[in-house]
């Protein structure tokens, strides 16, 4: 028997047999892939034609995408004429196309899924006003295709079970508050005040004190000034704000007033923390500038109970290297941070109980209790009780117009009967009021018509259009615009639901778009994931990190807002800054610790995503970067190719921190083998036009090495730093698989401009499997060409991308 009657056997004749598809298996394929060589595993021998089966039609579909793309048959075979490709590629795609469309036409492209642990500590908070931290009770969700928003990745379990109840009492308690009203906080510190600054400021500068038989000599830390107090202290972080105890869980108004101090001129980074019993959490930070005050003012919902910290890691230490712990602080010369008051006011609360209890209990009168019955019985001070007149009919009423909400769509008749008697059995046996509601509520809030999207076969009615559409952009349930439209049948028309996409992109709530979709497409969620190494990369900080992220952010805002084309996510002609990364990125004339946008001057490397510190941050590690890294992300994340998993048992690159060798020569030894060529001959290119950039996204045109010796090589804020050296040159050339060559990251931009139509087909898929919560596949490829042809004749705007998205058959079906 032959390769091909064999191969005829195991297909469909109807589709295969005598056509050009079986032809060009049995001429350009087989002798590789058959049952004795099986080369990458494959053998199109056993390979059953059952495009029913989620296997085989995924087989099919890589042999198709790998033949199309010309990596098969390999380079160093026989080519296929053009007619004989285009006529095999024809054939193929027909009955792939046609299985996947008849698939999707019985269940939808999208399963059954349930809210994101974003989407829903924002419905919760939408629903009950409230601000308290959600997410962080629930497990995380597993990411597919790339996102946290996909079906197949949010499946149920009984810990999802027990914390999402676990998560309605947190959400409940922040609600129902029926306490006395909090006295509140509206006071301006004095630094001076606290009882550590005044301990040290009283002991005498040089005091020997004995601690386990270790003599120690007292250093003053603090310096004061008429107008302020000076910090200068190295320690993690300069001073707590320990006077100020946070009364009650809310939002507060914070105010610090300070400047540099002996900075030679130059602004200091001030960061602010809240600090409890469990962590230190960053709320905002400022730039002080030299010897003039600044007001700076913020807004941060606090739990209650902490009191402030702050830092700063442009002081404790001088031009020359002395510490402020090893000079008395009126004799230090280094910069510190002058501040001159402290002022906090809170909880801002227009009325009390504040609006939540309303929007769990619904219009259910309230008593004020007297001085003698303001303790429950569990001891809690308590000032209000719900006082409905009919308890039951109050039960009714409160969990209908809550389901109402919280299902995003109009109720059913008897929908909520089962919550009401959960409730009312509660009365029944003795529970309060409150209590009733309560486990009327926690039920609503854990069923599968609060927690699960419902979305039928075909065509997407008005209601679940709008939850589609609102948890695209906003990460939450629609609001009250959104379901009045809907509630009239008007959502589906395309100008409606054009001026709802424009509505909802010019609200404060499309920021969660952006935090939520540029965090996972560009991979900034996994800013923490490494740590870089402090004496390779010393200049690293705080405020850097987290300017590296708000930079992507307002970049992409930048973009959508002005509906700037998608080819500037490639290269283009600014930059959105702050002060820290522009010293970062060597560009001067931007202060402040707002971005802002700024224009590039002519040959600059940077402009683009791939230029940008976040990115190039979060594909490399600590220590060295890795062109298989950052290229297999160009590959992935820009032109929506994602590299082949690598074969068992090959092993990795491991880093040379000591110089002696570059990450290219370490590449060439690895790809010696066929297997490994093959794939990064793809991979590697867009790795070497980024080793330009340094594992913090520095420029650089040596690589930095380890250094045992003793000089120093540089100054870092001012100091000398002995801890790395400059090593071998960085070469940040290339070729591609097609034969075209670069001599570095501008040049590769340049090509990959090239490529325009395919990164934006690629931003076009992201945005369809964030926005509908399923990959795309190979029948979905027709509807993408078509998405990217309709913005190109409006100008490749991504904000004409994201409405072609909206308005495709993808977005407005199941």
């Amino acid at each position: 028997m032959s390769r091909l009657l064999a191969l005829a056997l195991l297909t469909s004749p109807s589709v295969l047999a005598a056509s050009p598809v079986s032809g060009f298996i049995d001429k350009h394929c087989v002798e590789c892939h058959d049952g004795d060589v099986k080369k990458g595993g494959l053998d199109l021998t056993a390979l059953a034609w059952k495009l029913d089966e989620r296997g085989s039609l995924d087989a099919w579909v890589e042999i198709f995408d790998r033949v199309a793309k010309g990596e098969m048959p390999p380079t160093k075979k026989a080519r296929p004429e053009p007619k004989e490709k285009s006529a095999f590629l024809t054939e193929l795609e027909k009955p792939l196309r046609e299985s996947q469309s008849r698939q999707q036409a019985v269940s939808g492209r999208t399963v059954l899924r349930r809210l994101n642990r974003t989407e829903y500590e924002n419905t919760v908070h939408d629903l009950l006003g409230i601000a308290t931290p959600l997410k962080q009770i629930l497990p995380e969700d597993s990411l597919m295709h790339g996102f946290d928003t996909v079906a197949e990745g949010l499946r149920f379990s009984q810990l999802q079970i027990e914390k999402y109840l676990e998560a309605a009492d947190a959400a409940l308690d922040a609600a129902i508050v029926l306490s006395q009203k909090p006295e509140g906080l509206k006071k301006r510190f004095d630094y001076k005040e606290e009882e550590g600054v005044r301990k040290n400021l009283a002991t005498p500068a040089g005091t020997v004190t004995e601690k386990n038989t270790v003599k120690s000599v007292h250093r003053v830390m603090y310096r004061e000034l008429s107008d302020a107090l000076v910090l200068f202290n190295t320690a993690d972080y300069l001073s707590g704000l320990k006077q100020v105890r946070i009364p009650a869980p809310g939002t507060y108004r914070i105010r610090i007033s300070g400047y540099a101090f002996q900075s030679d001129g130059k602004p200091i980074t001030l960061h602010i923390y809240s600090h409890n019993y469990r962590a230190k959490t960053l709320l905002s930070y400022c730039e002080l500038p030299a010897d003039k005050p600044r007001l700076f003012e913020f807004t941060a919902k606090l739990d209650g109970g902490e009191h402030f910290v702050i830092n700063s890691e442009d002081v404790g230490q001088d031009k020359h290297g002395k510490s402020i712990h090893n000079v008395q602080a009126n004799d230090f010369t280094g910069a510190g941070v002058a501040v001159q008051w402290f002022e906090v006011e809170g909880p801002l609360v227009d009325t009390w109980p504040p609006p939540s209890v309303k929007w769990a209990m619904g219009d259910v009168p309230l008593k004020t209790l007297p001085p003698y019955k303001r303790k429950d019985r569990f001891g809690k001070s308590i000032g209000f009780e719900l006082a409905p007149p009919d308890a039951k009919a109050a039960i009714s009423a409160g969990l209908t117009q809550f389901a109402a909400r919280a299902f995003r769509r109009p109720l059913e008749p008897g929908e909520t009967d089962r919550f009401t008697r959960l409730a009312t059995d509660s009365l029944d046996a003795g529970e309060t009021f409150e209590n009733a509601m309560r486990v009327g509520l926690r039920a609503l809030l854990t069923s599968p018509q609060f927690l699960l999207f419902e979305e039928r076969p075909g065509r997407l009615e008005d209601f679940a259009l709008a939850s589609r559409l609102s948890y695209f952009l906003w990460s939450t349930m629609p609001d009250l615009e959104l379901m009045r439209v809907a509630g009239e049948k008007n959502l589906t028309q395309p100008e409606v639901l054009r001026a709802q996409v424009e509505r909802m992109l010019k609200s404060e709530k499309a920021r969660s778009f952006t935090t939520n979709f540029v965090g996972q497409w560009l991979d900034m969620r996994g800013i923490d994931a490494t740590s870089p190494d402090k004496r390779l990369y010393p200049e690293f900080d705080m405020v850097l990190k987290v300017s590296m992220v708000a930079e992507a952010e307002a970049f992409f805002d930048e973009v959508l807002t002005k509906n700037l084309p998608v080819r500037n996510f490639i290269d283009s002609d600014f930059v959105m800054l702050n002060r820290r990364l522009a010293e970062h990125y060597g560009i001067d004339g931007v202060e402040g610790e707002q971005f802002r946008r700024v224009s590039l001057a002519p040959g600059s490397p940077r402009g683009g995503v791939l230029a940008q510190a976040g990115v190039l941050k979060v594909t490399a590690n600590g220590t060295v970067t890795s062109p298989v890294l950052r290229g297999a992300w160009v590959l992935k994340r820009l032109l929506g190719q994602p590299a082949s998993p690598p074969p068992p048992n090959v092993g990795s690159i491991e880093p040379d921190t000591r110089g002696t060798t570059t990450i290219r020569e370490q590449l060439a030894k690895h790809r010696d083998s066929e297997t490994c060529a093959s794939c990064h001959a793809n991979i590697d290119p867009p790795g070497f036009a980024l080793e330009c950039f340094d594992v913090i996204g520095g420029w650089r045109e040596t690589y930095r090495a380890q250094d045992q010796g003793s000089k120093p090589t540089r100054k870092v804020k001012g100091l000398d730093i002995w801890q790395y050296k400059d090593g071998l040159p960085v070469d940040a050339s290339g070729e591609l698989s097609d034969g075209r060559t670069f001599s570095g990251i501008t040049e590769f931009k340049k090509l990959l401009l090239t490529q325009e139509d395919q990164v934006m087909s690629a931003l076009a898929s992201k945005l369809v499997i964030y926005s509908t919560g399923a990959g795309t596949q190979f029948a979905d490829r027709p509807v993408i060409d078509s998405i990217v042809r309709q913005t190109r004749k409006k100008g490749g705007g991504l904000r004409s991308l994201v409405h072609a998205v909206v308005e495709s058959p993808l977005f407005l079906s199941k």
